[in-house]
């Protein structure tokens, strides 16, 4: 029988603009002043950027766009549908049900706006995540794979601008 660890107490809110400089420190997922971006996003109505944060650190992020998808052919054929960009969990964090819980809170956030379904990419190469994402009620769509630019963390802690095969999948909120 398999031993599965209670989820984290963490703590989920959006992201703050004093708080930038410390994710910046800890969160290394993707250009520099990508958080910056983020809340500039946010603060213009575009979206809201999560934070997961954990013992006064953060430990995790999400952000669900209103625009919708940036990729096709999602964007031109989903209208009025969020889609959630960049959930990521630190690997300490991960099998603990933060991810569960960070994208539960996305999910609420398009239901107190009225959606009443949410969308996602999910690389073909990161199973772990289309599990979660599976066993969160995400079906994958008839779109077939796409193409996304993404960046990666390399060894030295630079991010490099790579490209990586998805698919998309929908919930249906109701």
């Amino acid at each position: 029988m398999a031993i599965r660890k209670a989820p984290a107490r963490v703590e989920i809110r959006p992201l703050a603009e004093d708080e930038i400089p410390i994710l910046e420190q800890h969160l290394h997922s993707g250009p520099a002043n990508r958080h910056r971006q983020r809340y500039l996003f946010q603060k213009d109505g575009d979206g809201q950027c999560l934070v997961v944060w954990y013992g006064g650190l953060p430990v995790g992020h999400g952000v669900i766009s209103w625009i919708g998808a940036p990729d096709e052919p999602m964007a031109s054929q989903l209208k009025d549908c969020p889609d959630i960009e960049d959930l990521f969990v630190m690997p300490r964090f991960r099998s603990q049900g933060v991810g569960a819980q960070l994208l539960a809170a996305l999910e609420d956030l398009a239901r107190q706006r009225g959606h009443s379904r949410v969308g996602l990419g999910v690389a073909l190469d990161n199973p772990r995540a289309r599990t979660l994402y599976e066993r969160s009620g995400y079906r994958k769509t008839d779109f077939g794979e796409y193409t996304h630019y993404v960046y990666r963390i390399d060894d030295l802690g630079t991010a490099r601008p790579t490209t990586e095969t998805c698919i998309y999948m929908i919930k249906d909120l109701e």
